[in-house]
Protein backbone atom coordinates (compact mmCIF):
# COMPACT_ATOMS: atom_id res chain seq x y z
CA UNK A 1 0.00 0.00 0.00
CA UNK A 2 1.33 3.40 -0.92
CA UNK A 3 1.57 5.90 1.91
CA UNK A 4 0.26 9.48 1.78
CA UNK A 5 2.44 12.12 0.11
CA UNK A 6 2.99 15.47 1.78
CA UNK A 7 -0.41 16.91 2.66
CA UNK A 8 -0.09 20.27 0.89
CA UNK A 9 1.43 18.67 -2.20
CA UNK A 10 -1.49 16.29 -2.35
CA UNK A 11 -3.89 19.23 -2.30
CA UNK A 12 -2.11 20.78 -5.25
CA UNK A 13 -2.12 17.52 -7.19
CA UNK A 14 -5.89 17.27 -6.65
CA UNK A 15 -6.44 20.94 -7.45
CA UNK A 16 -8.02 21.68 -4.07
CA UNK A 17 -5.65 24.36 -2.75
CA UNK A 18 -6.57 28.02 -2.88
CA UNK A 19 -4.37 30.55 -4.66
CA UNK A 20 -3.12 31.84 -1.30
CA UNK A 21 -2.10 28.33 -0.28
CA UNK A 22 -0.26 27.77 -3.56
CA UNK A 23 1.65 31.04 -3.15
CA UNK A 24 2.45 30.21 0.45
CA UNK A 25 3.98 26.78 -0.11
CA UNK A 26 5.96 27.98 -3.13
CA UNK A 27 8.07 30.15 -0.83
CA UNK A 28 9.55 28.51 2.30
CA UNK A 29 10.89 31.84 3.56
CA UNK A 30 7.57 33.50 4.43
CA UNK A 31 8.38 34.60 8.00
CA UNK A 32 4.99 34.81 9.64
CA UNK A 33 1.74 33.66 8.08
CA UNK A 34 -1.26 31.37 8.29
CA UNK A 35 -3.63 29.76 5.80
CA UNK A 36 -6.67 32.08 5.68
CA UNK A 37 -10.29 31.06 5.31
CA UNK A 38 -11.27 31.65 1.66
CA UNK A 39 -7.99 33.50 1.24
CA UNK A 40 -8.47 34.11 -2.49
CA UNK A 41 -11.83 35.87 -2.01
CA UNK A 42 -12.39 39.54 -1.18
CA UNK A 43 -14.87 38.83 1.61
CA UNK A 44 -16.64 35.99 3.38
CA UNK A 45 -19.30 35.27 5.99
CA UNK A 46 -19.82 32.68 8.70
CA UNK A 47 -23.32 31.24 9.03
CA UNK A 48 -24.95 30.70 12.40
CA UNK A 49 -25.31 27.15 13.67
CA UNK A 50 -28.82 25.72 13.39
CA UNK A 51 -28.79 25.09 17.14
CA UNK A 52 -30.17 21.54 16.92
CA UNK A 53 -29.35 19.03 19.62
CA UNK A 54 -26.56 16.65 18.57
CA UNK A 55 -25.63 13.22 19.82
CA UNK A 56 -21.85 13.20 19.81
CA UNK A 57 -19.68 15.47 17.68
CA UNK A 58 -20.27 15.91 13.92
CA UNK A 59 -17.77 14.71 11.33
CA UNK A 60 -16.03 17.32 9.13
CA UNK A 61 -17.14 17.58 5.50
CA UNK A 62 -15.27 15.68 2.84
CA UNK A 63 -13.05 18.54 1.62
CA UNK A 64 -11.80 19.29 5.16
CA UNK A 65 -11.47 15.69 6.21
CA UNK A 66 -9.45 14.70 3.15
CA UNK A 67 -6.94 17.45 3.86
CA UNK A 68 -5.32 15.15 6.39
CA UNK A 69 -3.81 11.76 5.68
CA UNK A 70 -6.28 9.92 7.91
CA UNK A 71 -9.56 11.30 6.60
CA UNK A 72 -10.34 9.45 3.37
CA UNK A 73 -13.58 8.15 4.91
CA UNK A 74 -15.58 9.13 8.01
CA UNK A 75 -14.72 5.74 9.53
CA UNK A 76 -10.99 6.23 8.97
CA UNK A 77 -11.21 9.75 10.39
CA UNK A 78 -12.88 8.53 13.57
CA UNK A 79 -10.97 5.27 14.01
CA UNK A 80 -7.52 6.79 13.41
CA UNK A 81 -8.22 9.64 15.81
CA UNK A 82 -9.38 7.20 18.50
CA UNK A 83 -6.35 4.95 17.90
CA UNK A 84 -3.85 7.80 18.17
CA UNK A 85 -5.63 9.21 21.23
CA UNK A 86 -5.63 5.81 22.95
CA UNK A 87 -1.94 5.31 22.14
CA UNK A 88 -1.07 8.69 23.63
CA UNK A 89 -3.18 7.95 26.69
CA UNK A 90 -1.41 4.59 27.14
CA UNK A 91 2.07 6.15 26.80
CA UNK A 92 1.15 8.80 29.37
CA UNK A 93 -0.20 6.20 31.78
CA UNK A 94 2.92 4.09 31.41
CA UNK A 95 4.84 7.08 32.76
CA UNK A 96 2.41 7.69 35.59
CA UNK A 97 0.59 10.56 33.86
CA UNK A 98 -3.19 10.66 33.56
CA UNK A 99 -5.22 12.80 31.15
CA UNK A 100 -8.12 12.72 33.61
CA UNK A 101 -6.07 14.70 36.14
CA UNK A 102 -5.17 17.51 33.72
CA UNK A 103 -6.57 20.99 34.29
CA UNK A 104 -5.63 22.55 30.94
CA UNK A 105 -4.77 20.72 27.71
CA UNK A 106 -3.58 22.09 24.35
CA UNK A 107 -3.92 20.30 21.00
CA UNK A 108 -1.16 21.99 18.99
CA UNK A 109 -2.08 21.54 15.31
CA UNK A 110 -5.63 20.37 15.98
CA UNK A 111 -6.89 20.41 12.38
CA UNK A 112 -10.61 19.60 12.38
CA UNK A 113 -10.50 17.97 15.79
CA UNK A 114 -9.64 14.41 14.84
CA UNK A 115 -8.06 13.78 18.28
CA UNK A 116 -9.52 16.51 20.47
CA UNK A 117 -13.03 15.11 20.08
CA UNK A 118 -11.95 12.10 22.17
CA UNK A 119 -11.29 14.39 25.14
CA UNK A 120 -15.02 14.96 25.46
CA UNK A 121 -15.29 12.88 28.63
CA UNK A 122 -12.53 14.91 30.33
CA UNK A 123 -13.74 18.47 29.84
CA UNK A 124 -16.06 18.77 32.84
CA UNK A 125 -13.03 19.49 34.99
CA UNK A 126 -10.58 20.42 32.20
CA UNK A 127 -10.07 23.42 29.92
CA UNK A 128 -9.17 22.18 26.42
CA UNK A 129 -7.80 24.35 23.58
CA UNK A 130 -7.00 23.63 19.95
CA UNK A 131 -4.83 25.78 17.67
CA UNK A 132 -3.94 25.53 13.99
CA UNK A 133 -2.68 27.71 11.13
CA UNK A 134 -5.61 26.57 8.95
CA UNK A 135 -8.33 29.16 9.54
CA UNK A 136 -10.95 27.10 7.69
CA UNK A 137 -10.36 24.19 10.04
CA UNK A 138 -10.55 26.41 13.11
CA UNK A 139 -13.80 28.03 11.97
CA UNK A 140 -15.35 24.60 11.47
CA UNK A 141 -14.22 23.54 14.95
CA UNK A 142 -15.56 26.74 16.49
CA UNK A 143 -18.95 26.12 14.93
CA UNK A 144 -19.25 22.40 15.63
CA UNK A 145 -16.97 21.51 18.58
CA UNK A 146 -17.19 24.65 20.72
CA UNK A 147 -18.36 24.28 23.40
CA UNK A 148 -16.94 22.27 25.08
CA UNK A 149 -13.57 23.01 23.44
CA UNK A 150 -12.03 26.38 22.54
CA UNK A 151 -10.18 27.06 19.26
CA UNK A 152 -8.03 29.87 17.83
CA UNK A 153 -6.12 30.39 14.59
CA UNK A 154 -2.38 30.96 14.99
CA UNK A 155 0.47 31.69 12.60
CA UNK A 156 3.68 29.97 11.55
CA UNK A 157 5.64 32.33 13.81
CA UNK A 158 6.80 30.56 17.00
CA UNK A 159 4.38 32.37 19.30
CA UNK A 160 1.16 31.24 20.97
CA UNK A 161 -1.45 33.54 22.60
CA UNK A 162 -1.22 32.03 26.06
CA UNK A 163 0.42 33.21 29.26
CA UNK A 164 3.46 31.52 30.76
CA UNK A 165 2.98 28.16 32.49
CA UNK A 166 -0.66 27.83 31.35
CA UNK A 167 -1.02 24.15 30.32
CA UNK A 168 -0.17 20.94 32.14
CA UNK A 169 -0.45 18.80 28.97
CA UNK A 170 0.36 19.74 25.36
CA UNK A 171 0.28 17.25 22.51
CA UNK A 172 1.49 17.72 18.94
CA UNK A 173 0.69 14.88 16.55
CA UNK A 174 2.46 14.99 13.16
CA UNK A 175 3.36 18.68 13.55
CA UNK A 176 7.09 18.64 14.28
CA UNK A 177 7.43 16.18 11.39
CA UNK A 178 6.82 19.24 9.17
CA UNK A 179 8.82 21.94 11.05
CA UNK A 180 12.44 22.31 9.98
CA UNK A 181 14.51 25.38 10.89
CA UNK A 182 12.20 26.65 13.65
CA UNK A 183 11.71 23.34 15.49
CA UNK A 184 13.85 24.40 18.47
CA UNK A 185 12.13 27.77 18.69
CA UNK A 186 8.71 26.15 18.66
CA UNK A 187 9.82 23.68 21.32
CA UNK A 188 10.94 26.55 23.55
CA UNK A 189 7.62 28.34 22.97
CA UNK A 190 5.73 25.23 24.04
CA UNK A 191 8.01 24.97 27.07
CA UNK A 192 7.14 28.58 27.95
CA UNK A 193 3.41 27.86 28.19
CA UNK A 194 3.91 24.51 29.95
CA UNK A 195 3.55 24.37 33.73
CA UNK A 196 6.44 23.12 35.85
CA UNK A 197 5.96 19.36 35.95
CA UNK A 198 3.79 19.54 32.81
CA UNK A 199 4.02 17.03 29.95
CA UNK A 200 4.67 17.53 26.25
CA UNK A 201 3.81 14.73 23.79
CA UNK A 202 5.35 15.12 20.31
CA UNK A 203 5.43 12.74 17.35
CA UNK A 204 8.30 12.93 14.86
CA UNK A 205 9.61 11.07 11.85
CA UNK A 206 12.90 9.32 12.60
CA UNK A 207 15.12 6.71 10.95
CA UNK A 208 12.68 3.99 11.95
CA UNK A 209 9.88 5.96 10.27
CA UNK A 210 12.00 6.22 7.14
CA UNK A 211 12.35 2.44 6.93
CA UNK A 212 8.64 1.95 7.58
CA UNK A 213 7.72 4.34 4.79
CA UNK A 214 9.94 2.42 2.38
CA UNK A 215 7.90 -0.69 3.15
CA UNK A 216 4.78 1.13 2.00
CA UNK A 217 6.18 0.98 -1.53
CA UNK A 218 4.77 3.10 -4.33
CA UNK A 219 5.82 6.73 -4.55
CA UNK A 220 7.28 6.73 -1.04
CA UNK A 221 9.83 4.08 -1.94
CA UNK A 222 10.83 5.99 -5.08
CA UNK A 223 11.19 9.28 -3.21
CA UNK A 224 13.22 7.79 -0.36
CA UNK A 225 15.51 5.90 -2.73
CA UNK A 226 16.13 9.15 -4.60
CA UNK A 227 17.14 10.89 -1.34
CA UNK A 228 19.30 7.94 -0.38
CA UNK A 229 21.08 8.19 -3.71
CA UNK A 230 21.61 11.94 -3.59
CA UNK A 231 21.85 12.81 0.11
CA UNK A 232 21.80 10.23 2.87
CA UNK A 233 22.80 6.93 1.31
CA UNK A 234 26.47 6.99 2.33
CA UNK A 235 26.34 9.26 5.38
CA UNK A 236 24.84 9.26 8.86
CA UNK A 237 22.66 12.21 9.84
CA UNK A 238 21.10 13.96 12.81
CA UNK A 239 18.29 15.40 10.69
CA UNK A 240 17.33 15.86 7.07
CA UNK A 241 14.35 17.32 5.27
CA UNK A 242 12.37 16.35 2.22
CA UNK A 243 11.30 19.75 0.92
CA UNK A 244 11.45 23.05 2.78
CA UNK A 245 9.10 25.29 4.73
CA UNK A 246 5.46 24.21 4.56
CA UNK A 247 6.33 21.38 2.18
CA UNK A 248 8.85 19.74 4.45
CA UNK A 249 8.96 16.24 5.84
CA UNK A 250 11.61 16.17 8.59
CA UNK A 251 13.46 13.03 9.71
CA UNK A 252 15.63 12.76 12.82
CA UNK A 253 18.11 10.47 14.43
CA UNK A 254 16.23 9.70 17.64
CA UNK A 255 19.39 9.60 19.78
CA UNK A 256 20.22 13.09 18.54
CA UNK A 257 16.76 14.28 19.60
CA UNK A 258 17.10 12.61 22.99
CA UNK A 259 20.27 14.58 23.64
CA UNK A 260 19.30 17.82 21.91
CA UNK A 261 15.72 18.21 23.15
CA UNK A 262 16.84 16.72 26.46
CA UNK A 263 18.78 19.94 27.05
CA UNK A 264 15.44 21.84 27.05
CA UNK A 265 13.15 19.32 28.77
CA UNK A 266 13.39 15.93 30.45
CA UNK A 267 12.89 13.03 28.03
CA UNK A 268 10.54 10.57 29.74
CA UNK A 269 9.97 7.99 27.00
CA UNK A 270 10.38 7.26 23.29
CA UNK A 271 7.79 5.02 21.57
CA UNK A 272 8.01 3.85 17.98
CA UNK A 273 4.96 3.51 15.70
CA UNK A 274 2.82 5.64 18.01
CA UNK A 275 1.26 7.72 15.21
CA UNK A 276 1.32 5.52 12.15
CA UNK A 277 5.01 5.27 11.30
CA UNK A 278 5.93 8.21 13.55
CA UNK A 279 7.72 7.96 16.89
CA UNK A 280 6.32 9.64 20.02
CA UNK A 281 8.59 11.51 22.43
CA UNK A 282 7.19 12.29 25.87
CA UNK A 283 8.91 15.21 27.60
CA UNK A 284 8.42 16.82 30.96
CA UNK A 285 9.23 20.31 32.22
Amino acid sequence: MSGPPNILKRLLWRGRATLSTKLLISNPYVPDTFLPYKGDEASYLLLKSDGRERSGFPIPPDHLRRYICYGETPELFLNSGKEHFDTMKHILRESGLFIESANRILDFGCGTGRMIRWLGNSVEQCEVWGVDIQAEHIYWCQQHLSPPFTFVTVTTAPHLPFEDRYFDLIYCGSVFSHIDDLADTWLLELRRILQPGGSLYITVCDKHSLQQLKLWGGEWRKIIRLYEKKMIGQVDFNMFTMGRGHQSYVFYDINYLRQHWGSFLDVISVSQDAWGEQTAILLKK
